[in-house]
């Protein structure tokens, strides 16, 4: 602007004396115009330079940025010390450099003869790298061939990262890219409010066909192409539900759109009379899209509608079931018997369902069958993802056989994967308290949320059985994985890097340092706080 630059009036006593170096980048409706560093120096002054280089390149073209400035976002990290990752061997090697690197809070450096080159956590985290993704671009600038020796020794830092949305606004801190949500926040007021915007979000993310766009991408400003019928489906049980719920009409439409979609599919079984299942365009006829299609007609806020359909449904997953009680995991002619962590669970889900709505002895029949299989089966492999859909079926159908073995079955599963909760004793990062750290040390995501399905209705469960002191150590893990899920949600003032706010606002991240908002996640995640909210304030709303 051809003024005198910016010199600061007033540096506390306590910043004089601090020497740090600074990147400062400007933006423009979350794109990234310019970017400068400066420093190492006193922090005001650093500040100042790399605000000043940053300036330099938007002064390059003055066509493309005339008249900006007033638009400009202002975005500010200040390097703390560098120090050597302690890794044996060649830093390149996949996985080398993982166990010593905090997504999300970690940027990498190597120093050369030219300088040094960081790759800040921010530019991670907006940019949606890997590791492997930012390790690759710091190596590039690296001298020599990276191939052919080890060479400079990579460094780790942590910044501290900021912005100012507007002139005169107040600065917003962030933390792996996230402001941090207190245990305070798991409130009726607050879950409720976590449960509109994500039901919201879901139903904007609706095609005219009923399907939804799988995966958005913010930092590339993409959706992806890839499809997935089980999880598409999975999404529609929690729009049937929420509708069920909350009597929004926009969430209703979407699962009436939806359903009506996933009803072309419907296929009759020729050897089992009035049993049927839904045939997908794969030709792969999972059980688990007929499975969760069942469910989502069964939470829907007018599912006496659809009963002869479910019960044809209900009866073509019954004839799946074997003997010793395993389900084949695919209708004919797919046959298949993978995926034994998912979809037998969300049959059952189904089963104990259709057993609230129409009791019959040949459902506890299959459920008889199946706790003499899968609790073996879970015994033999334990697997996160097989805990969830079994204590919801569970769960449920205990509720009306009242079998001590099936609640024994439930506080099993749930006891085992309570465990893995990340908690003031075993983790030092607040933001990610409350998740659920089952398939990596110290590393929780969205699984946290299909989790606290399972957890909310154990609660439940341990609540109507008496044992109270299951049901406090419950709550506690419903309250902290909750807490952790609501963490994921983007909210407006982390979407300063985002080209396009309205495809990510809302929205479930897959991690707190990854930024991928797959329509599955966030479909967990409305299910997860809304069973939270029916657990913790049953008698609110």
């Amino acid at each position: 602007s051809n003024r005198k630059p910016y010199e600061a009036e007033y540096v506390p006593d306590g910043l004089r004396d601090i020497s740090a170096e600074a990147v400062v980048r400007l933006r423009q409706h979350g794109f990234l115009r310019a970017a400068g560093a400066g420093g190492p120096g006193p922090i005001a002054q650093a500040t100042r330079d790399a605000a000043l280089a940053a300036a330099a390149g938007l002064t390059r073209d003055p066509e493309t940025t005339s008249g900006i400035v007033d638009q400009l976002l202002v975005e500010i990290e200040i390097a703390g010390p560098m120090e050597p990752i302690p890794v044996v061997g060649d830093w390149k090697t996949p996985g080398a450099v993982d166990a010593f690197i905090e997504p999300g809070l970690h940027g990498l450096a190597l120093v050369g003869p030219g300088g040094v080159r960081r790759v800040c956590p921010s530019e991670i985290f907006a940019s949606d790298l890997t590791l492997a993704d930012a390790l690759k671009l710091l190596a590039q600038g690296a001298k020599g061939d990276p191939s052919q020796d080890a060479g400079p020794p990579l460094l780790r830092f942590r910044t501290i990262h900021w912005y100012e949305p507007a002139s005169g606004a107040s600065t917003v801190l962030l933390n792996r890219g996230l402001t941090l949500v207190s245990p305070e926040a798991v409130s009726s007021n607050g879950l409720d409010e976590a449960i509109t915007r994500l039901a919201e979000y879901i139903a904007y993310r609706q095609l005219p066909s009923g399907l939804f766009t799988y995966q958005f991408e913010p930092g590339r400003d993409e959706f992806t192409d890839e499809d997935n019928l089980v999880r598409q489906v999975g999404t529609v049980v929690a729009m049937s539900a929420h509708a069920r719920l909350s009597k929004r009409s926009a969430s209703l439409a979407a699962a009436d759109t939806a359903i009506r979609y996933h009803l072309q599919g419907v296929a009759n079984i020729p050897s089992v009379e009035g049993a049927s299942f839904i045939a997908t365009s794969d030709k792969r006829n999972k059980l688990g899209v007929t499975a969760l299609l069942c469910v989502a007609l069964a939470q829907h806020p007018n599912a006496e509608q659809y009963d002869s359909v479910r019960q044809r449904l209900i009866k073509g997953m019954l004839s799946l079931q074997r003997p010793s009680g395993m389900f084949v995991t695919a209708f004919p002619p797919a046959a298949q018997l993978t995926a034994q962590d998912y979809f037998p669970g969300e049959a059952l889900l189904a089963l104990a369902m259709e057993y609230d709505r129409h009791p019959s002895a040949q459902i506890l029949e299959a459920f008889d069958r199946a706790i003499s299989f899968y609790r073996d089966y879970f015994r033999d492999s334990r697997s996160p993802a097989f805990v969830p859909w079994q204590v919801q079926a569970f769960a449920l159908i205990a509720r009306h056989t009242q079998r001590q073995d099936y609640v024994n079955y439930v506080f099993e599963l749930t006891d085992w994967l309570a465990e893995e909760q990340l908690t003031p004793a075993n983790c030092e990062w607040a933001e990610l308290r409350g998740g659920i750290a089952a398939q990596t040390k110290g590393r929780a995501g969205v699984a946290t949320a299909s989790y606290l399905e399972g957890f909310a209705d154990a609660l439940t469960l341990a609540r109507e059985v008496g044992d109270t002191s299951r049901a406090r150590r419950y709550e506690k893990l419903v309250r902290e994985a909750a807490r952790f899920v609501m963490q994921l949600q983007v909210r407006p003032e982390e979407a300063y890097f985002i080209r396009s706010p309205r495809d990510a606002i809302g929205a479930i991240r897959t991690a707190p340092a990854v930024n991928k908002l797959r329509i599955d996640h966030c479909q967990h995640a409305l299910l997860g706080l809304m069973k939270t909210r029916r657990a913790l304030f049953p008698f609110e709303g």
